[in-house]
């Protein structure tokens, strides 16, 4: 984390004084990164008779081009306060997420006055201490490389059904936990009674996770580790739960205070929000529950209610991931009568919105049975301020019907709701534990499929009260880990497969009664049916070839082929039976003209046109569209356009797999332009145009095999450059760095004869050891490097370089060649000899027959000399997962070294034991080693399932 002091100028209007001041910005000055900052002021204390919470008020607005974000305040203590408990001090503090590049200016506004912090007034009060202070800074184009949620920019509502992320678009789709409610209620924390603990999750904590107070915290941030480690991108919890079911969560200072804050309870809040950020997990903000919604100021919107809204605006609307729900079971019911109306919700909504800087999505909590539901929901339908609703559902059987009924029903009103499934009845049972249902066959099909095949936007599975590890009690998420996997079979399935926000639900398409249907007329259907039998699927209205494949969405895992391979549209067409005739089963229904799940070569090429698919980056140096050559290029006449690379981003909606990637430029006299890609912000390629002897001369330049999956962010940038040969205006003539397109064509690395027909090394009891030089597959993968076996009695193709058989076992290994970078000082060459991205650089692969699926835990056995020698990345069947990307040694240099470490930014060096592979099916699967780093030298691996092993 860095600090930067800035030397301010404050402008006192009434007096007409001035003075400087020094404010401190803490934060990565990168889009969607946290930025604090820090003013000091007088003394104060938590519990001043003057409320420092309520007769003060920080507010701070940012502006950008033209766009405005006012941002409250709060009072911090000492600043520090999750580490020292302090309750008083001077430091005050705004945290502001800012989501674009280039210069931000900002100025305070900080007033004293009665009750001044619910005002919504700027100007009301009397200016104090820091106000007036004015400022600038930078934020560059860096996207975070390992942060969903900084990578794809935060959750927004976009007047659609779905919820996505703000810098890409994408749909964001939710799976997690709803229970423990009372996730908050952690021993760790200050002032909360020790409702959790969590202590099976101690050990899921990993070396440079946050603390607080020399070491608190670790089982609460490893129990999120764990649940994102199963693909979970969200939690549900409240933030005050007083005279409620659990009773044990507040964020005042005392349990009967409405008016003062605790600052270091907060900030130890805060510590586990920000890990959820770097996790790519959504804050599901459950602000009150039925029991205590009258709490504050009887149920309307004043002071109390405004006051607990703000400060946790103030303090946590700048996550990427925030969802701020009204209330738990929020309304008038038989057996709660005394409750909040319908202008007391809409008051909320809009408060809470209009205060929130980031518009973050606003839902709101249902009764469970449907009379309840349209009494609530009924009133609230094409209300600006509420985007979504939060649904609890008695019966599972009832959630297909339930979340179509409430997308089509707002859609009415001109404002579509995201519909969420965050709790499922019955309400003693909800999700039971693995030991009690070990298939979770009804919550799988009728509410996690049933949620999704009616558009619904995900799930967080509620545990009930009658089980272990129940709503109020659960100690350890890994009592449902079955559940969690099965949540992201279906995830995956969509994002992988489905353009689902452009299907509609067509449930009348089979004749079964108890199947769903989401179809996009004339290119793609997708059938769930909730028992294996023989489906037909009326295209009476489609002509044309389809495909027909299966998904097994209890394993998840590749599409299948079943005995009908393809159907011809134009009537009802029967689409036969699933690969197994037991459990439920997915058809995926697509189109042969259109589709893409064929790895063959005939497959077209995804082309990303310059001009169309391309935002151009503002900048220093920015790219004009040339729209004579459709191009995009630099204006090479102004001098200060040949200084530096201008950029462009686009986003990649193909399939996740390995692309063989071209770029397409312009080639001109006047000198021979660079261009870089990127993905994700990753530099992977740098291009050249070759010397040409005439202009706009079309090239292809290429940039090599990729693997892309679906939602990345492909960056190119090109400069202006002279070879000064050709007089022009006093000097010489630039070319202008254009490009007109870039295209992504199916890398088929799999079909390979030799690999079809090896002998597959058989997994026994868990486990495979094999030999690095025993590959059945082998390609540079149009890169400049490939693997090299080095043997005793061979040399490589290269002179003068060590050879390490004596110590390897069977006395040979194999080493990523030619090595050109040994040494730091050595240049470094994206895509030549430094493959950041899996799959880019040379490839091994080995065929392997497994018998009991599951996560397989990757040992390699390295040899090291230095510093550049030391990654390597593993995937399986053309996929490369982040749970296999940057194997790590460090220690035992000079020597064959085991590794299972992963490196991650916070840990270079990696941390041990965190390199899987999740294998899903019984069967045969190529584990694949890809290059990171040229020279890596491999003995052998062992893959394992057992989590302890340590190789010998």
């Amino acid at each position: 984390m860095k600090s930067y002091h800035v030397l301010l100028c404050l402008f006192f209007f009434c007096s007409f004084s001035f003075s400087a001041q020094q404010v401190t910005l803490k934060g990565e000055l990168k889009p969607w990164h946290k930025v604090t900052l820090s003013f000091e002021g007088e003394a104060l204390n938590e519990n001043d008779g003057d409320n420092p919470f309520l007769n003060y008020r920080l507010n701070v607005i940012f502006k950008n081009n033209g766009r405005i974000f006012t941002v409250p305040g709060f009072f911090a203590a000492d600043g520090n306060a999750a580490e020292t408990s302090a309750t008083s001090g001077k430091i005050w503090k705004v945290r502001f997420t800012p989501d674009a590049i280039g210069e931000w200016e900002y100025e305070v506004f900080f007033r004293y006055g009665e009750n001044i912090a619910v005002s919504t007034d700027i100007y009301e009060g009397k200016p104090i201490d820091f106000n007036g202070v004015k400022g600038t800074f930078i934020v560059n184009e860096s996207l975070d490389e390992t942060s969903v949620l900084r990578r794809k920019g935060r959750i927004i509502y976009n007047g659609s059904s779905y919820a996505v992320h703000a810098a890409t678009n994408e749909v964001f789709l939710k799976g997690g936990a709803g229970s423990p409610e009372n996730f908050l209620a952690y021993h760790e924390f200050d002032q909360t009674p020790p409702s959790h603990k969590y202590r099976h999750h101690e050990n899921d904590w990993n070396i440079g996770n946050p603390t607080w107070k020399n070491g608190k915290g670790k089982s609460i941030i490893g129990a999120l580790n764990y649940l994102a480690s199963k693909g979970m991108n969200s939690v549900y919890f409240l933030t005050m739960n007083v005279q409620g079911d659990g009773d044990d969560v507040w964020p005042w200072t005392d349990k009967h205070e409405r008016y003062r804050f605790d600052c270091s309870k907060l900030d130890q809040w805060e510590k586990v929000f920000d890990h959820m950020d770097d996790l790519g997990m959504l804050l599901h903000v459950i602000t009150q529950e039925t029991e205590n919604e009258l709490l504050l100021d009887i149920g309307e919107l004043k002071t109390q209610r405004k006051l607990y809204y703000r400060e946790l605006i103030a303090r946590f609307s700048h996550h990427l991931g925030v969802i701020w729900n009204l209330g738990e079971e929020n309304g008038w019911q038989t057996w709660a009568p005394k409750a909040q109306s319908d202008a007391d919700r809409k008051a909320m909504a809009r408060y809470i919105k209009t205060t929130d800087p980031y518009k973050n999505l606003v839902v709101i909590h249902t009764h469970a049975v449907e009379h309840a539901q349209d009494h609530i929901l009924n009133p609230l339908l094409g209300y600006p301020y509420i985007d979504g609703v939060s649904m609890q559902i008695k019966k599972p059987e009832d959630v297909h019907y339930t979340t179509k009924k409430w997308i089509e029903t707002s859609k009415n009103f001109n404002k579509p709701w995201v519909a969420f499934l965050d709790e499922i009845g019955p309400a003693d049972t909800g999700a039971k534990p693995d030991v009690d249902d070990i298939s979770h066959d009804d919550m799988r099909t009728n509410v996690l499929w049933g949620n999704l095949m009616a558009g619904g936007a995900g799930v967080e599975w509620y545990f009930g009260y009658k089980f272990s590890d129940n709503d109020l009690k659960c100690e350890d998420w890994r009592s449902r880990d079955r559940l969690w996997e099965q949540t992201k079979h279906a995830i995956d399935f969509f994002k992988i497969y489905l353009p689902y926000r452009d299907m509609v639900v067509a449930d009348d398409l089979t004749e079964s009664s108890t199947d769903f249907v989401l179809a996009k007329k004339e290119e793609v259907y997708v059938i769930y049916q909730p028992k294996a039998e023989e489906l037909q699927l009326d295209l009476t209205k489609d002509s044309g070839k389809f495909s027909v494949r299966w998904y097994n969405p209890r394993v998840g895992g590749n599409l299948k082929k079943g005995k009908i391979k393809s159907v011809i549209g134009g009537k009802v067409v029967t689409i036969g039976m699933p690969p197994e005739s037991e459990g439920d089963w997915v058809a995926l229904v697509k189109r042969k003209s259109n589709q893409t799940l064929e790895n063959t070569t005939t497959v077209q090429p995804i082309v990303l046109d310059a001009l169309s698919d391309f935002q151009i980056i503002e900048d220093n140096v920015t790219y004009y569209r040339d729209k004579k050559n459709k191009a995009l290029a630099i204006k090479a006449s102004k001098e200060d356009q040949r200084q530096g690379f201008a950029s462009a981003k686009a986003i990649f909606n193909g399939d996740t797999g390995m692309y063989n990637v071209k770029l397409h430029a312009m080639a001109e006299q006047d000198g021979e332009s660079s261009y870089t890609i990127k993905i994700n912000n990753v530099g992977v390629k740098t291009v050249v145009n070759p010397k040409v002897s005439e202009s706009f001369k079309k090239v292809e330049l290429h940039v090599g095999a990729l693997y892309l999956k679906k939602g990345d962010i492909i960056f190119v940038s090109s400069n202006a450059d002279s070879n000064g040969l050709l007089p022009e205006h006093g000097g010489t003539a630039w070319s202008r760095g254009r490009w007109n397109s870039i295209t992504f064509s199916k890398n088929n690395i799999l079909e390979n004869e030799g690999l079809d027909n090896a002998k597959a090394f058989e997994e026994i009891e868990g486990k495979i050891e094999i030999e690095a030089e025993n590959y059945h597959l082998n390609t540079s993968n149009n890169s400049p490097r490939k693997w090299y076996v080095r043997k005793e009695d061979g040399h490589a193709p290269f002179l003068n370089i060590d050879n390490h058989v004596k110590q390897a076992s069977s006395k040979a290994y194999i080493e990523a060649l030619p090595d050109t970078r040994v040494t730091h000082k050595d240049k470094l060459l994206r895509g030549e000899n430094f493959f950041p991205i899996p799959g880019s650089g040379g490839i091994v692969g080995y065929k392997v027959n497994v018998k009991t699926p599951g996560k397989y835990y990757i040992w390699v056995k390295a040899y090291s000399s230095g510093a550049e020698d030391n990654g390597v990345h593993v995937g399986i069947n053309g996929y490369w997962p982040e749970s296999g990307q940057r194997i790590q040694l460090c220690k035992g240099k000079h020597k064959w070294t085991w590794s299972s470490a992963q490196r991650i930014p916070e840990n270079h060096c990696g941390t041990p034991n965190t390199i899987y592979l999740d294998i899903k099916e019984v069967g045969e699967h190529v584990i694949m080693f890809s290059m990171r780093e040229d020279g890596f030298e491999l003995d052998k691996f062992i893959i394992t399932k057992d989590a302890q092993f340590k190789p010998q």
